[in-house]
């Protein structure tokens, strides 16, 4: 912070002498100089603004992140749901049952949001995939979860998909690993049709 401060103050201590230097020079080179020091200011000022406009940006971001995760907790049946998702992975295969049910109806329309919220562009996979991504990847890529509503009622569900398609890449593309891939949704019946129509701003699909 410090030595952003002695750069804006040195910045403009050379104005002060350049814009008092052109007392001594003639009207027409005193008129170029002064021209390029109002250039100069202009450009420093919207290099500020824009700075400013992205700190914001980045705050507003993180506030939003924050307010979305503590609505995953206070949702009805989310953590519950993710308590048994976790225990079935480690071989409980009786932790998800249908008395669950509207837990994990709840659990994925916070996916089917955070799907909204990606191709909107309010947030990105920087910005949520750590947070995020565990609690995403553990619901999709089950086969439980899968065979009993994500692929019986998949039309309900196509941002999810499209979701799921486009974190993968992501996840490819950062050379990450994706969770319980070898259960990945993608290996479902009929996944990049529905990834498709998912798809509401038609991004581009590799």
């Amino acid at each position: 912070m410090r030595r952003k401060k002695l750069v804006l103050y040195i910045a403009i201590f050379v104005l002060v002498m350049a814009l008092v230097s052109t007392l001594f020079l003639d009207n027409e080179l005193a008129n170029q100089v002064t021209t390029v020091i109002t250039v100069i200011t202009a450009l420093i000022g919207a290099i500020a603004l824009f700075f400013q406009f992205k700190r914001d940006k980045d705050i507003n971001q993180a506030t939003f992140i924050i307010e979305y995760d503590k609505f995953f907790h206070e949702t009805t049946g989310d953590d519950e749901v993710m308590e048994a998702l976790e225990k079935y992975n480690k071989g409980d295969k009786n932790a998800l049952s249908m008395d669950l049910y509207l837990g994990v109806i709840n659990y994925l329309v916070w996916c089917e949001s955070l799907s909204i919220l990606i191709q909107r562009n309010v947030v990105d996979f920087d910005t949520i995939d750590n947070l995020f991504s565990y609690r995403f990847f553990i619901i999709v890529n089950n086969p439980w979860i899968q065979e009993n509503e994500l692929v019986s009622a998949r039309e309900y569900y196509k941002g999810v998909y499209y979701l799921h398609y486009a974190w993968t890449q992501y996840k490819k593309k950062t050379h990450q690993p994706i969770l319980y891939e070898e259960t990945c949704l993608s290996k479902t019946e009929d996944y990049m049709n529905f990834v498709k129509k998912g798809n509401m701003y038609n991004k581009k699909i590799h």
